[in-house]
C-alpha cells in the first residue's frame, strides 16, 4: 500500500485501495472510505474515471467519507444500502475555535486588533446571538438562535450581518476558522438510496466551507414512512453554488418534514438549474442572507427564520408556497411562474413580521379560488416577542410589473394579501404602498383587493386598482 500512495501518484483511486478484490458492497464502502481519507491525509485528488456504476452498504462502524477540496465523481451511479446506522454518506466539514470579540467590531467590520487573525489572511467568523430572536415558535417546543457568517478577508469583513449584532440585548458568541479561496467540488454524481432501506443515509454535509460549488448531482429516494430528511446539509459558509442539481423524493411525508437542502447561516448562495420535487418542500433553511435562484423548478423556497435579501428569477414554483419569517432587505421574484402556488407565505408561527419590500417583474400567476392571494400572511395576533426587532408587526410594500395573472377557476377576488385572522390591536407598519403596472388578466374576470381582512396600519396603503375588476 505504501508503494500505491507514494509521491509520483498524481490521484488516487478506488482500484488502489482494492475495488477489484471486494466481495461485499460493505468492502466497497470501505474501499471508498479509505481512498478519500488517504487522499486528505496525503493531500491529492480522487480519480474515479472508469467505475460507472457502484453497490455500497453502510457498516456498523461506519463513518462520513471525508471529502477533499475538490471531488469530481466522473459522472459514478452510486447505489447505497443502509441497514446498520443513520449517517452522512459524504462530509466536507472542519473545525471552528472559539473567538472572542466584542459587538461593536462585528457591526464596524474591522477585526484588526484581534491578534489571532493573520493580517494576510482570510476567516469564517461565525456568529451566534445566545439571546433568544424568537422565544417560542407557536405549536413548537422551540424558539429561534439568530446566525451571521462573515467572510474576513486582511482583517476586514467583505460582508455585513443581516441585522446589527451592537444592541442591548445580544450575547454575541462567536467562532473562527481559515477559509481558503480554492474553489472546493463536489460534481456529478448520482446517489440511489435503496429502497430496502432501514436507516437513513444523508448524501453530503458540508460546514465551515467558503467557494463550494456543488453541480450535476442526483439524488434518487424512493417513497418511504422516513421524514426529517436533509439530503444536503450546508451549515456556516459562504460563497456557495448549487448548480444542475435534480432531486427525486426525500425523506419526508406530506404531513412530516424533510428536506432536500437544509442550510443554516450561509451568505451568499446560488442555485442555479435546480429540479426537485418532495412530500415537503425542497428548502429547508435558516439565517440566509444573499441568495439567488436562478432557472428552477421546484416546490418550496423558504427561509423559516431570519434572512435578507432574496432574489429568484426564471423559476417555476408549484403546488405548494415560498415561506419566509423575519426577512429584511427585498425578495424578488423576476420572469417567475407560480402553479397553484401562494408566492410568499408569512410563517407567522414564529411571530416575527418584520419590514422588507416584495417585488415582482414579468411574473405569471396561475391563479384558483382556492389559492386566490399572492402574500399569506397567517394569523396576526396580539402576543409579542420579547426581542425588540421582531416585537413590531409589519408588512411589505409590494410592487408588480408587468404580472399576467390566468384564472383556472371560478375567481372572482385576488387579494394581495390574505390573513386567516385578525385580532392584533395596534398598527401594522412598514407597509405604504402596492404598485401595479400593465396588468394582465385572461380566463375571466376578477377585482382586485388589498386584503381579504381589514386590519389597523400606520399609514394610509396607496393601491389606485383598489376595487377595480380586470380580465376578459
Amino acid at each position: 500500500m505504501t508503494s500505491l500512495l507514494n509521491a509520483q501518484n498524481d490521484s488516487l483511486t478506488p482500484k488502489m485501495f482494492g475495488l477489484d478484490k471486494a466481495k461485499s458492497d460493505v468492502d466497497r464502502y470501505y474501499v471508498l472510505y479509505n481512498m478519500h481519507k488517504a487522499a486528505r491525509i496525503l493531500g491529492k485528488p480522487v480519480n474515479y474515471s472508469g467505475i460507472g456504476e457502484l453497490n455500497i452498504e453502510i457498516p456498523a462502524d461506519a463513518q462520513p467519507i471525508p471529502l477533499t477540496g475538490s471531488c469530481d465523481f466522473q459522472h459514478l451511479v452510486l447505489n447505497v444500502t443502509n441497514n446498520s446506522k443513520t449517517l452522512y454518506l459524504f462530509a466536507l466539514t472542519q473545525s471552528a475555535d472559539t473567538i472572542s470579540i466584542s459587538k461593536e467590531q462585528v457591526d464596524s467590520g474591522d477585526f484588526s486588533d484581534i491578534a489571532r487573525m493573520d493580517t494576510n489572511a482570510t476567516y469564517l467568523l461565525v456568529l451566534q446571538d445566545d439571546s433568544v430572536w424568537v422565544d417560542k415558535r407557536q405549536g413548537y417546543s422551540y424558539g429561534h438562535k439568530r446566525k451571521d457568517i462573515l467572510v474576513v478577508d486582511k482583517c476586514q469583513a467583505i460582508n455585513r450581518p443581516v441585522m446589527p449584532y451592537n444592541t442591548e440585548e445580544t450575547i454575541l458568541s462567536a467562532s473562527i476558522c481559515p477559509a481558503t479561496r480554492d474553489v472546493k467540488l463536489i460534481s456529478n454524481i448520482t446517489i440511489n438510496r435503496a429502497d430496502s432501506n432501514r436507516y437513513k443515509t444523508y448524501c453530503f454535509d458540508v460546514r465551515n466551507q467558503f467557494n463550494v460549488d456543488m453541480s450535476d448531482i442526483t439524488i434518487n429516494t424512493p417513497p418511504s414512512d422516513f421524514y426529517a430528511d436533509a439530503a444536503i446539509r450546508i451549515n456556516n459558509c459562504a460563497n456557495v453554488r448549487l448548480r444542475d442539481i435534480v432531486i427525486n423524493g426525500t425523506y419526508s411525508q406530506t404531513n412530516h418534514y424533510g428536506y432536500g437542502v437544509s442550510m443554516d447561516n450561509v451568505w451568499r448562495s446560488r442555485i442555479v438549474n435546480m429540479k426537485a420535487r418532495a412530500n415537503w418542500g425542497i428548502f429547508g433553511n435558516n439565517n440566509i442572507n444573499d441568495v439567488v435562484l436562478d432557472s428552477c423548478n421546484i416546490n418550496r423556497y423558504d427561509i423559516h427564520c431570519y434572512g435578507r435579501d432574496v432574489i429568484m428569477q426564471n423559476c417555476t414554483f408549484s403546488n405548494l408556497y415560498n415561506q419566509f419569517s423575519s426577512v429584511y432587505g427585498k425578495v424578488v421574484f423576476e420572469n417567475c411562474i407560480f402553479n397553484n402556488h401562494i408566492p410568499v407565505l408569512l410563517e407567522s408561527s414564529y411571530n416575527a413580521f418584520t419590514p422588507f419590500d416584495l417585488y415582482f417583474y414579468n411574473c405569471t400567476f396561475n391563479i384558483n379560488s382556492k389559492r386566490n392571494y399572492l402574500v399569506d400572511a397567517r394569523d396576526l395576533t396580539n402576543k409579542r416577542n420579547s426581542r425588540s426587532e421582531v416585537s413590531a408587526k409589519n408588512l411589505p410594500n409590494i410592487t408588480l410589473s408587468r404580472p399576467i395573472f390566468i384564472l383556472t377557476d371560478a375567481v372572482s377576488k385576488l387579494y394581495m394579501i390574505h390573513f386567516s385572522s385578525v385580532s392584533y390591536v395596534g398598527n401594522v407598519g412598514h407597509i405604504e404602498r402596492i404598485d401595479i403596472n400593465q396588468i394582465s388578466v385572461k380566463g375571466g374576470k376578477v377585482q382586485l383587493k388589498v386584503c381579504n381582512k381589514d386590519f389597523p396600519h400606520k399609514d394610509p396603503i396607496r393601491f389606485p386598482l383598489r376595487n377595480e375588476v380586470f380580465g376578459d
